[in-house]
């Protein structure tokens, strides 16, 4: 089931990055871990879902992200480059490091940055981070969202969608959401 988010509200895009090989390559640390063979799968699903054809999640087009702030780890990277091929334009992307090994309060650091102009943001990341986040954000009044994320969970490419009742970026915080959409594979 998706809320229909208030106008005036900012959408914040949570989406943990897609299934990824368990080990890194030859030389390469944990940082440069492709996308499985699933996570490939799972990513472009979605993309069809987000895109045009697909059914956006039940959200209208222009709840769709205006910025994207993603983590510069091989697997957000593709993730991101896969899922947003779905999107037309796509929006712009920020590849951050601090959100590799972020926590998730760091993640709400970053987040404060970004210009309040954009009313949608999505945020590509990983557990435990998105998960912290995830289960954070909702207010107590929102009961529907705490027990569908109880219940659903933070898989590989997960994707919550919240609505955030402030104006600026930097006022978002724990607690103070509702959640629009919570989005698990099989897409």
């Amino acid at each position: 089931m998706t809320a229909v988010p208030p106008s005036e509200a900012k959408l914040l895009w949570l989406l943990r990055h897609a299934k990824a090989v368990t080990d890194p390559p030859p030389g390469g640390t944990d940082h440069e871990r492709p996308l499985a063979p699933r996570g490939r799968r799972d990513a472009d699903a979605l993309a069809r879902r987000l895109g045009p054809d697909g059914d956006r999640l039940g959200l209208p087009p222009d709840a769709m992200p205006g910025i994207v702030l993603c983590s510069t780890a091989t697997r957000t990277v593709q993730t991101a480059e896969r899922v947003l091929a779905g999107l037309a334009p796509a929006p712009p992307v920020t590849y951050l490091r601090s959100l590799y090994g972020a926590s998730h309060e760091q993640v709400l650091g970053e987040l404060a940055l970004a210009d309040d102009a954009v009313g949608s943001v999505m945020v590509v990341g990983h557990n435990p981070a998105m998960h912290d986040l995830i289960a954070a954000l909702p207010s107590v009044e929102d009961v529907d969202g705490r027990r569908r994320i109880e219940n659903g969970g933070v898989p590989t490419c997960a994707l919550a969608v919240f609505a955030l009742g402030v104006g600026r970026w930097s006022a978002a915080a724990e607690g103070i959401a509702t959640l629009v959409s919570l989005s698990t594979p099989p897409y």
